[in-house]
C-alpha cells in the first residue's frame, strides 16, 4: 500500500506541457508530484469536483522587491491568487540586487527568478526614474553578480522608452553585454524613442520583447501602411523571440490586443506586470487569471492560454518539467480554480472598456506541497 501525503480527486485537469485536459487525479509525496498508484493510503484528500486543477501558475513579469523598492508588491501575496512562481522584472540593479536576493528571494515561498536592471539602482519609486545611458552603466558589478547569481538572474532588462533610454547606443551595449555573459534580455517597450523595427530587429532567441500591445508613442506592432503586423515582429517571432503581453496599466490597449489577435498575433507569455499601484485591487490587472480571461474572451483555446502562464515560462526560467505542469516528479505546486459566469470590466490605460463573461476564483493553493491558501467554502475531505 502506497502511502501518500496527498491526493487531489475528481478535478478537471489542464496541463498543457502534457497535452492532459480531463478529469484526473493527482498524488503528492513530500513536495513533488508523484505517479497515481493503484492502491494508496493518503494523509489528505482533496475533492475538486466541479474545479479546474491547474499547475501552479507562473506570472512572468512583476515587482516583487518590496522591502527596497515602493514600486513593488509582497511576493507571498500572490499565492491567494494561483501563482506560485514569479519573474522580477529588473526592479533591483547591481547597486541592490543582493539586498533583493536576501531580503525577497531567499525567504518568499514564492519561486522567483529575476532580470538585472542595467541601471544601477534600478525601480526605486516612481518619482526615481532610470537613466539608461551607457556611462551609468556598470558593467564590472554586472558581471560579478552574474557569475555569482547565475541559478537566479535570467537576464538583463532594459527600458527603451522616451524619459528612461537616451539613444540605441544603451540597447547595443546591453545585447553585447548579454551575449558575453550568456544570458538574455528583456527589453520594455511603451513610448518608444524609435521605430520598433530598430528594437526588435536586435533581439535574439529567447529574449523577451515586452509589452507588445502597447500603443502610446511614435510606433506599435502595426505597419502603417498596410494595418498588418508588422513584418520585423513576424520575423522575430519565427527566430524565437518571446513576446509578453505584460499587461500592466499603462503598457496595454485592449484594441491593438484584440486587432494583433484577430491577425493571429497571441502572445506568447502573458504576464500581470505587478506593481504596487495596482495590487488586486484595478480592474487593470486584478490578478493573473484575471488577465488571462481577457484572451479567452478573444477566443484563444484555454490550454493555448493557461501555456501563456505555465509551460511556457517555466522553460523560460530553465524550470521546465519542474514546475508549471503537473507530470510526476515536478515539484507540487498546484492551484485550484472555480469558474463562473460573471460579467466582469476590464480597462486600459485610456480608460476603454473591455467585458469578459467568466471570473475564475481561486481556490486552492498548493506550493511546494505545502497548503498556502484555501477558501472558505472549500474544504479537505
Amino acid at each position: 500500500m502506497t502511502k501518500l501525503d496527498c491526493v487531489i480527486k475528481n478535478g478537471h485537469v489542464v496541463d498543457p506541457a502534457r497535452g492532459l485536459d480531463g478529469i484526473a487525479d493527482i498524488a503528492i509525496v513530500s513536495n513533488k508530484i508523484v505517479d497515481m498508484p493503484m492502491e494508496y493510503e493518503a494523509l489528505r484528500t482533496v475533492d475538486a469536483s466541479g474545479c479546474y486543477v491547474f499547475p501552479g501558475l507562473i506570472d512572468f513579469h512583476t515587482h516583487v522587491f518590496r522591502a527596497g523598492s515602493g514600486v513593488s508588491v509582497r511576493p507571498d501575496y500572490l499565492l491567494a491568487t494561483g501563482v506560485t512562481a514569479t519573474v522580477d522584472a529588473g526592479t533591483a540593479g547591481c547597486s541592490n540586487f543582493e539586498a533583493f536576493f536576501s531580503s525577497t528571494v531567499v525567504p518568499s515561498q514564492v519561486r522567483i527568478r529575476s532580470y538585472l536592471n542595467m541601471y544601477g539602482s534600478g525601480q526605486t519609486d516612481y518619482n526615481i526614474i532610470e537613466k539608461f545611458d551607457v556611462p551609468e552603466f556598470r558593467p564590472q558589478a554586472i558581471r560579478r553578480l552574474v557569475e555569482k547569481y547565475r541559478d537566479n538572474i535570467l537576464g538583463l532588462k532594459i527600458r527603451m522608452s522616451e524619459g528612461v533610454a537616451v539613444n540605441m547606443a544603451a540597447m547595443d551595449y546591453t545585447m553585447e553585454l548579454a551575449e558575453e555573459l550568456g544570458i538574455g534580455v528583456c527589453v520594455h517597450v511603451s513610448r518608444p524613442l524609435v521605430p520598433l523595427d530598430e528594437i526588435v530587429s536586435r533581439l535574439r532567441p529567447g529574449d523577451i520583447y515586452c509589452h507588445v500591445y502597447q500603443n502610446v508613442g511614435i510606433d506599435n506592432i502595426f505597419d502603417k501602411a498596410t494595418g498588418k503586423v508588422k513584418q520585423s515582429m513576424l520575423d522575430a517571432r519565427a527566430r524565437g523571440v518571446i513576446f509578453d503581453a505584460a499587461n500592466g496599466k499603462m503598457n496595454f490597449n485592449i484594441n491593438t490586443c484584440k486587432e494583433a489577435v484577430s491577425q493571429g498575433f497571441w502572445p506568447d507569455v502573458v504576464s500581470s506586470d505587478w506593481l504596487s499601484d495596482k495590487y488586486n485591487f484595478s480592474p487593470y490587472t486584478k490578478n493573473l487569471m484575471f488577465i488571462v480571461t481577457k484572451y479567452l474572451q478573444l477566443g484563444m483555446p484555454l490550454d493555448q492560454a493557461l501555456a501563456t502562464v505555465t509551460s511556457t515560462p517555466a522553460r523560460l526560467m530553465g524550470m521546465e518539467g519542474k514546475i508549471g505542469t503537473l507530470a510526476p516528479g515536478a515539484y507540487a505546486d498546484i492551484s485550484i480554480f472555480k469558474v463562473i459566469d460573471k460579467k466582469v470590466r476590464h480597462l486600459d490605460f485610456d480608460g476603454t472598456p473591455f467585458e469578459t463573461d467568466k471570473l475564475f476564483i481561486p481556490q486552492m493553493v498548493i506550493s511546494d506541497g505545502e497548503f498556502a491558501f484555501c477558501q472558505a467554502d472549500f474544504a479537505l475531505i
